[in-house]
């Protein structure tokens, strides 16, 4: 099995993302059960992920399987599914790859940054572009953002 160990952040400043380039990513929410199916289309490649119930705030297994673009498509299209893009950049700093996210459509001009771990003990020193942590916030969750949009001010 294997296990997703992230932290989540609201981004302080898009300053940091001058001059990048992003990837581009079509998510979509298919069924939230006792796992969480979800559909991602990046480019020229498609996976299927399931993730587990949450094991604390940072944790929670996850298992991805790359599967046909195509079907990812007709997957995400489907009755009752909900959907989000976002173009997710990469910056390397402090040892680790921050991976901030700048959605778009009805959540365009929100932005957050994730970071993985291989453990949850492993010290992170957030660069001074990376705000308020969220970890643990449903309503920053991707699959909350894609179902409800915008989350609340306070949160």
């Amino acid at each position: 099995m294997a296990m997703e160990i992230e932290r989540k952040f609201k981004l302080k400043s898009t300053d940091v993302l001058e001059g990048l380039t992003g990837s581009h990513f079509l998510q979509a929410y298919l069924a939230k059960g006792a796992v969480l199916l979800r559909v991602r289309v990046a480019g020229d490649r498609a996976w299927l992920t399931l993730k587990g119930q949450p094991i604390n705030a940072m944790s929670r297994p996850e298992w991805e399987y790359e599967i046909p673009v195509a079907d990812a498509i007709a997957m995400a299209r489907q009755p009752g599914a909900y959907a989000l893009e976002k173009t997710r950049f990469f910056i390397a700093q402090n040892g680790h790859t921050f991976e901030v996210d700048q959605y778009h459509g009805a959540l365009d001009g929100l932005y957050s940054v994730e970071v993985e771990m291989v453990a949850e003990t492993v010290q992170v020193t957030l660069p001074d572009w990376v705000g308020e942590e969220v970890t643990g916030n449903k309503a920053w969750d991707n699959e909350s953002l894609a179902r409800n949009g915008w989350p609340p001010a306070s949160t």
